[in-house]
C-alpha cells in the first residue's frame, strides 16, 4: 500500500502542496508560524516521509560516499573503513562499502556497482595493481581517492610505509639481534612492498647478515597461513635467526603461531615486531609491538581529499608510529 503523498499532507494541514514544500525545505519562501505547525502536525500524524533519493537526484547529489576495500573480514581493513565512516559520517555522509576479495574482476565490478548507485565520490583501496581503477574513476568524472596504495597520476592518502619499514628494523638492531629476518613483498608498489624495502634497505645499511625467505610470495588472501608456513620454515633451517619483522599483522599472527610451535619464546629467545597496528595486537599473548598506522587521521584525511579535492596527483602522507610491547623483548 503507497505512503502518504505531499497532497495528503496538504490536504490535511488545509493548505497547499507549494506551502509544505517551503516547509519541509525551510524555503525558498516564509511560511507563517502557525501554518507550519499545521503542516508538521500532519507530517507526523500521516507518518509521511520525503523521498530523499528522487530530490537528491533532482539535485545531481545523493549524500553517499562509496568505498571499495580488498576484505571486510581482514582487522587492518575493517578498521580503516570504520575511520572512513566515521569521518563520512561526521560530514554529514553516509558510506556504501563494497569488498573485492583481492580479485581484480570484483573490484571492477563493485566500483561500477558504486558509481551506478550515484554516490558523491569514491574511496578505494585497490588490491593490486591501482591502474585500472584509477582509469575508472578518471573517466567517472567524480572526485576520488585512493587510500593505503599510492598512483603516480592519482590523488592518494596513504601512510609512510617506507620509512616503517625502516623504524620497526632499526628497534630490532637496537635490541641488539645480529640475525633478522624480514616477513614481507620485495616486489611491486603496495605497502608491503615499501615497508620490505624500508626493512632491507636498513639491514643494509646497518651491515646486518639477512636470513631466510626474505620475500614471501604469497596471495594476500591467505596471508595468515603462508606467513605461518614460512616462519615455520625459516625456524627450522635457521635457528640462529633471533628476531623478525612482520610488514603486516597478518604476518605476524602467522609468525606467532609458527614461533609457538617450534618452541620459541616470542619476547624472550625471539623478537618479533610488526607493521599496521590494528587493535587485536594488544590482545596477542605476547602483545604485539607494532608500528601502528594512525586510522583515525587516515580515514579522516581520506574523506576530506574527496570532498575537498586537490591537484590529480596529490598524495598525503602519515607516519606510522612505534607501540612498544612485550613481543620485541620491551617491558613496557
Amino acid at each position: 500500500m503507497p505512503g502518504p503523498t505531499i497532497r495528503d499532507v496538504a490536504a490535511r494541514a488545509g493548505t497547499s502542496t507549494a506551502v509544505v514544500s517551503y516547509v519541509l525545505n525551510d524555503g525558498p519562501r516564509p511560511v507563517a508560524a502557525a501554518t507550519r505547525e499545521r503542516v508538521m502536525a500532519a507530517v507526523a500524524e500521516l507518518g509521511y516521509r520525503r523521498n530523499n533519493l528522487g530530490r537528491a537526484l533532482r539535485a545531481n547529489r545523493t549524500g553517499t560516499l562509496g568505498l571499495v576495500v580488498p576484505d571486510l573480514a581482514k582487522p587492518f581493513f575493517a578498521e580503516l573503513a570504520r575511520a572512513i565512516e566515521d569521518a563520512a559520517f561526521a560530514h554529514g555522509r553516509r558510506l556504501l562499502i563494497g569488498s573485492t576479495h583481492f580479485d581484480a574482476d570484483r573490484e571492477h565490478e563493485q566500483i561500477q556497482a558504486l558509481l551506478d548507485a550515484r554516490v558523491d565520490a569514491m574511496l578505494v583501496v585497490p588490491a593490486h595493481d591501482p591502474t585500472p581503477a584509477v582509469e575508472v574513476l578518471r573517466a567517472a568524472g567524480i572526485p576520488y581517492s585512493l587510500v593505503h596504495h599510492t598512483h603516480p597520476t592519482a590523488p592518494g592518502v596513504a601512510g609512510r610505509d617506507f620509512d616503517a619499514g625502516r623504524q620497526a628494523t632499526r628497534h630490532l638492531i637496537e635490541h641488539g639481534h645480529q640475525h633478522i629476518a624480514v616477513l614481507g613483498a620485495a616486489s611491486g608498489e603496495g605497502p608491503v612492498s615499501h615497508r620490505s624495502r624500508g626493512a632491507l634497505a636498513t639491514l643494509a645499511e646497518r651491515r646486518r647478515p639477512t636470513t631466510g625467505p626474505l620475500v614471501l610470495h604469497c596471495p594476500f588472501s591467505e596471508l595468515r597461513d603462508d606467513a605461518y608456513r614460512a616462519t615455520r620454515t625459516l625456524l627450522a633451517e635457521h635457528p640462529s635467526v633471533t628476531a623478525l619483522c612482520a610488514t603486516t599483522d597478518e604476518h605476524a599472527l602467522g609468525a606467532l603461531r609458527a614461533a609457538t610451535e617450534a618452541g620459541r619464546r616470542v619476547g624472550d629467545d625471539l623478537a618479533l615486531v610488526s607493521i599496521d597496528g590494528t587493535e587485536l595486537g594488544a590482545y596477542l599473548a605476547p602483545s604485539l609491538t607494532t608500528l601502528a598506522v594512525p586510522f583515525a587521521a587516515l580515514g579522516a584525511d581520506a574523506v576530506d581529499h574527496v570532498l575537498k579535492p586537490s591537484p590529480a596527483a596529490h598524495i598525503r602522507r602519515h607516519r606510522l608510529s612505534l607501540v612498544l610491547r612485550r613481543s620485541c623483548g620491551c617491558r613496557p
